[in-house]
């Protein structure tokens, strides 16, 4: 079991018993001496499986399971009763026990119980991650599309962390890690909450007053802000410490390109996989980039052909969802004029140059004003402030037909 399970009873051969038992069949568990003590170590915003016995000094077993489940109706119990103790055991199920086990119960017994305690903590875990999960994909916002194991686990690994629990986000670039933060961000954050976003390279020099008045500035006249800070690996321990701890932040992001290792951060370290390694997440990815670029420029989605996703998904993304990105946008622009092959090359998908970037952007930029002034050429040189020679040499060095953008 992923999650330890939690022994309280106040004899200390029983616990020994059933700890051994458990170890035995590789089970990690925690072992209490009362309630008391339990409830001090238990987080109730963690649920487990906890075995308790009734008959306890202090507080007895039936206050000890309505304290936890008052505080998270999840955690599963498994209450020992004494033989013959049926009134017990039916007001602990009545309080909400999962089971019973009566004194003295054989180890098979035990296990059983567990097994189906542990199948429905899952169960009912599952149905949070995925009510969780809809609720995010429904919001407005960046989404985490995608269904593979990788891009699934991070998710629920989000979805399961503290509010305030600062994260690391560690990935190739192109990864996702600002959606990443943005989604870990709208989880928990007010609606009128906001991502701040500052670069690393800014902060790193700033000594600790500094390094105070640049996030008062940052958040002035803002509440409940989290700090996303990209390009951070040139940060120090003790400047981490200090904006994990600021008063004026509520949680902060960090993004690297490499896990830390010169300091040990309170952060979680989470590291976002490359689109090479969640190759099933290509088909949804490139399908929503390509209807969500159509829906901007107002036209029809070009169709996708099976062979089309499966040539994508052969093929290598170097710089990952930033490119596919790119391409699903060059996808919806030019349906006609579409080859595959262009981005295709005996040396894979490259990262373009500065002047196929230019030209890419003088491509939509192009297609967006055509299509918003339906072709009329007088409308588009007044808004871009360009000749009419310029405009059309333009128009006939990307292939762009002011006819086809007429309505009527």
């Amino acid at each position: 079991m992923h999650s330890p399970i939690y022994f309280v009873d106040d004899d200390p051969h029983i616990r020994d018993a059933v700890s051994q038992a458990l170890i035995i069949e590789e089970i990690d568990v925690i072992c209490f001496p009362n309630a008391v003590e339990a409830l001090r170590m238990i987080d109730p915003d963690t649920p487990a499986i906890i075995i308790t016995d009734i008959h306890m000094p202090v507080m007895n077993g039936l206050e000890f399971l309505q304290t936890l489940l008052n505080s998270n109706q999840h955690f599963q119990f498994i209450v020992l009763t004494g033989h013959g103790d049926v009134k017990t055991a039916v007001e602990a199920m009545k309080s909400g026990a999962y089971d019973f086990l009566e004194k003295p119960f054989s180890t098979e017994h035990l296990l059983k119980s567990l097994n189906k305690a542990k199948e429905r903590l899952s169960l009912l875990q599952e149905n949070v991650w995925l009510k969780k999960e809809l609720a995010m994909q429904t919001h407005v916002g960046p989404k985490m599309i995608g269904h593979s194991q990788a891009i699934v686990k991070l998710r629920r690994m989000l979805i399961s962390t503290a509010p305030t629990q600062p994260l690391i986000f560690v990935g190739q670039d192109g990864t996702g890690r600002r959606i990443a933060a943005q989604f870990a961000h709208d989880l928990h954050a007010a609606p009128d909450s906001e991502l701040l976003a500052v670069s690393g390279e800014d902060l790193c020099q700033l000594s600790q007053g500094p390094l105070d008045t640049a996030i008062h500035h940052l958040t002035e006249g803002k509440t409940q802000c989290s700090l996303y800070i990209f390009s951070a690996e040139n940060l120090s321990e003790k400047q981490w410490m200090q904006l994990f701890s600021h008063p004026r932040l509520q949680r902060v992001f960090g993004s690297l390109t490499q896990s830390p290792t010169e300091f040990d951060l309170s952060a979680n370290v989470i590291t976002l996989p490359n689109l090479d390694q969640r190759k099933e997440d290509i088909a949804p990815l490139y399908k929503h980039f390509v209807r969500h670029a159509a829906s901007r420029h107002q036209i029809q989605p070009p169709h996708i052909t099976q062979d089309e996703i499966q040539h994508l998904t052969q093929m290598s993304w170097p710089e990952n969802i930033k490119q596919l990105r790119q391409f699903a946008e060059w996808r919806a622009l030019k349906p006609d004029g579409f080859h595959i092959q262009e981005w295709d090359s005996q040396k894979g998908l490259e990262i373009q140059s500065m002047q196929q970037r230019l030209e890419y952007f003088e491509y939509c930029l192009l297609f967006d004003a055509l299509q918003r002034h339906q072709g009329r050429l007088k409308e588009i040189q007044l808004e871009l402030q360009i000749s009419r020679k310029t405009l059309y040499d333009k128009l006939k060095k990307h292939q762009l037909d002011k006819s086809q953008f007429k309505m009527f």
